[in-house]
């Protein structure tokens, strides 16, 4: 049963996902939450992983979750790789469905106005979908406590100021252009991991 509402979970987060895989998140977050498959976070310690590795960010985050959601079934080992499966067959078919669809009327697609009239008023619904998936790891790192559905004066009790200057120092470094390039993401990847290690890990400083 976990598995048939695995698949159809992620069909419907593959369906409905407009914007890359970003714009998924505020989709996945209450699902996963709803189902007690992960905290929220869990979550973003796994978006972190999975936009720290190599391939498309949708698809390893479908994976990871896959794979938690099935390991913690009776098949074990067995259960994670069918789950890490499932998930994301899932998440990729709708997708797939519609491309097969789109380049087989491309032609009149293109030229017609409602769908025109359709595409723009996705637009703004995704530029939401990124604010709130942007707007919810930056409350969920900074201030782990808070939770937006129901802001509360507890959730202001942790402040995590460490996070909050890695934050500040690094966006302004993704934008930085030495000999008139900006500086390699993977660069930015490696050394905020670097950072992690030494201050979150080593020092053991938390907040």
């Amino acid at each position: 049963m976990d598995f048939l509402l695995l698949f159809w979970e992620y069909f419907k987060i593959g369906l409905f996902t407009i914007g890359g895989g970003y714009a998924m998140i505020p989709l996945v977050t209450p699902m996963v939450e709803k189902h007690g498959w992960m905290t929220e976070l869990e979550i973003v310690s796994f978006i972190g992983v999975a936009e720290a590795t190599p391939g498309p960010f949708a698809i390893n985050l479908a994976t990871f979750i896959g794979v938690k959601v099935g390991g913690a079934t009776t098949l074990g080992v067995f259960g994670s790789i069918l789950g890490a499966f499932i998930a994301t067959f899932a998440v990729v078919l709708p997708s797939f469905i519609i491309i097969m669809v789109v380049t087989k009327l491309f032609d009149k697609f293109k030229t017609n106005k409602y769908v025109q009239y359709v595409l723009y008023g996705i637009k703004p619904i995704v530029v939401g979908l990124l604010l709130s998936a942007v707007l919810s790891i930056l409350c969920k790192v900074v201030l782990p406590n808070l939770k937006l559905t129901a802001i509360t004066k507890d959730g202001f009790s942790q402040f995590n100021w460490i996070s909050l200057l890695i934050v500040c120092a690094f966006f302004p470094l993704s934008r930085v252009k030495i000999k008139g390039k900006r500086v390699h993401p993977i660069i930015l990847i490696i050394l905020s991991a670097v950072i992690g290690v030494v201050v979150f890990g080593a020092f053991g400083v938390t907040q």
